[in-house]
């Protein structure tokens, strides 16, 4: 089942697996070492499947003036099997339902590049590094 999440809605072993999934796939399995933990969760839109207690796959969501859908990650149990496109795909439906007047952005891995500009996203930034891997910010517009 599909959950969109304010932080204070989470149950407290979901921000556990939430947190701990992300250190396990950005920190550990990518060797970015950066603050995963940055103080933006509390204001963020937390979208995730979970399956009985397990989540499956997870993103965060920003709005502001625009909304950054960030730290997209799959459960490594579940990867290969189309998680991360639905995960994605949720999280475009839900910025365009909720928030149709509002440029959609995210901040991706270069190499996942074609993956994005399948859902229409095109690039809005110069590459740039971040904890050592290549990055390049996308929009969607309205």
């Amino acid at each position: 089942m599909w959950y969109v999440k304010n932080y204070n809605e989470l149950e407290l072993d979901e921000l556990e697996q939430i947190l701990g999934l992300r250190q396990d796939i950005f920190i550990l399995e990518q060797e970015s070492f950066f603050r995963d933990i940055d103080g933006k969760d509390k204001d963020a839109l937390h979208i995730f499947k979970k399956t009985d207690s397990d989540i499956r796959a997870y993103c965060r969501m920003e709005v502001s003036d625009k909304v950054l859908i960030s730290r997209v990650v799959v459960n490594p149990k579940y990867r290969g099997n189309g998680k991360g496109r639905e995960l994605f795909q949720q999280g475009v439906d839900y910025a365009r339902k909720q928030y149709p007047e509002k440029q959609i952005q995210i901040v991706a891995m270069s190499y996942l590049l074609e993956f994005y500009e399948s859902y229409g996203f095109k690039v809005i930034s110069d590459e740039y590094d971040i904890a050592g891997h290549d990055h390049i910010d996308m929009a969607l517009t309205p």
